[in-house]
């Protein structure tokens, strides 16, 4: 297996895991049951994509030149934001003076479900949400596989997001994601206070503001042509210009690879995220099946037809695949499904030179989840 020297590989992995190698060997101390000597990030085809990928950090972190994008898509983990939040947090210490951009997000209060603390959404009229991984739900979905819909006109929003440590991020440019076209509302600045320089109507499916300073608050109303019946938003994004590393969350309680391949409009929006990383963390709910009826190949397919949307985004794109944690089906039955979604993984990793990180084992393996509970980790 072909493996990286590069001295920056090294605090990359650490920071990825979490954990440096004394902290993991304390954690195996206390948590017999964890495998920690196999936390490690895997890369079973070429290496050159991924040391493309550390070049650009290194070029980032140690001479302040370029930008990194990252993104991690999956279901109810990456909804719910803490592990997102953590990584986000870690890889903007990469080193001093680094700086940090919030990145894409949904306001998914307004759809009717959980959201990260740490960013807030106020509305006020009427929404309705919908996610591409309830099968009875039909909508018009972009990159972030969820829509908050209304009607009416007068309808608003206000957004802020915090980091962990400073307070709110700030942007001199933000995006809303959302369909363009007649039948739709449009979002327009309603606060005379802020310095709005241009405004960006963009066909990929976003309007962009653009600001003459760095600003922490974003306040917009709507417009509506004659003719047009509603807004579907579909998610936003913080911008500042110059240098920096931006890390997208996007994730959808339910969301297999299928839901997303159901978002009609997932391939042009993610055109303006343009990612360098994609940490993969989809199968768990693919997963979840009778066993013997977990079909690995179409899994496999399915997730080909995902990494082309990302290579057009982006040809130098590198995959990081994270498998699927220990779990139960039905809470009665020990998920060996696990065991393919693992393998075609692995498989995929080789085939699109990417990096495959084994959660599985190094949680313990085939029934540990009862251990992490018993533990008061889950």
């Amino acid at each position: 297996m072909p493996r990286l020297t590069k001295v920056l590989y090294i605090p990359f992995l650490i920071v990825l895991m979490g954990y440096s190698l004394q902290a993991q060997k304390a954690l195996q101390e206390r948590y017999p049951f964890l495998h920690t000597e196999v936390n490690h990030i895997q890369i079973p085809g070429e290496d050159g994509n991924a040391q493309r990928l550390f070049d650009k950090l290194d070029r980032l972190a140690f001479e302040g030149q370029g930008e990194v994008n990252i993104l991690h898509i999956g279901g109810s983990h990456v909804q719910a934001g803490t592990l997102s939040s953590a990584m986000r947090k870690g890889l903007q210490e990469l080193s001093p003076g680094l700086k940090g951009q919030r990145g894409f997000f949904f306001p998914f209060r307004l759809a009717g479900t959980n959201e990260p603390a740490n960013f807030s959404v106020q509305a006020n009229g009427e929404w309705e949400g919908f996610r591409c991984s309830v099968s009875r739900h039909e909508a018009l979905w972009g990159v972030s596989g969820i829509t908050a819909e209304t009607y009416e006109r007068s309808a608003s929003a206000h957004v802020d997001a915090y980091d962990e440590t400073e307070g709110r991020y700030a942007f001199r440019r933000i995006r809303i994601f959302h369909p363009i076209g007649p039948r739709y509302y449009r979002p327009i600045v309603t606060d005379s206070l802020l310095p709005l320089d241009t405004v960006f109507y963009d066909p990929r499916g976003f309007t962009e503001f653009r600001f003459d300073s760095l600003q922490q608050h974003f306040h917009f109303g709507l417009y509506a042509d004659s003719g047009a019946e509603k807004f579907v938003w579909q998610g936003i994004q913080y911008l500042e210009d110059g240098p920096g590393l931006s890390y997208h969350a996007i994730g959808v309680n339910g969301a297999s690879s299928e839901s997303y391949l159901r978002c009609e409009m997932f391939p042009s929006q993610l055109k303006a995220l343009a990612p360098d990383l994609v940490i993969f963390g989809i199968g768990i709910n693919d997963a979840y099946k009778p066993l013997g009826s977990f079909d690995k190949e179409a899994f496999g397919r399915r997730y080909d037809s995902l990494m082309d949307y990302f290579e057009a985004a982006n040809p130098e794109v590198v995959f990081l695949f994270m498998s699927n944690n220990d779990s139960y089906y039905r809470r009665r039955v020990p998920n060996t499904n696990a065991f393919e979604v693992s393998e075609v993984m692995q498989r995929l990793a080789t085939e699109r030179n990417g990096l495959y990180w084994d959660l599985f084992n190094i949680m313990g393996g085939l029934g540990s989840i009862d251990m992490w509970v018993d533990a008061g980790l889950a």
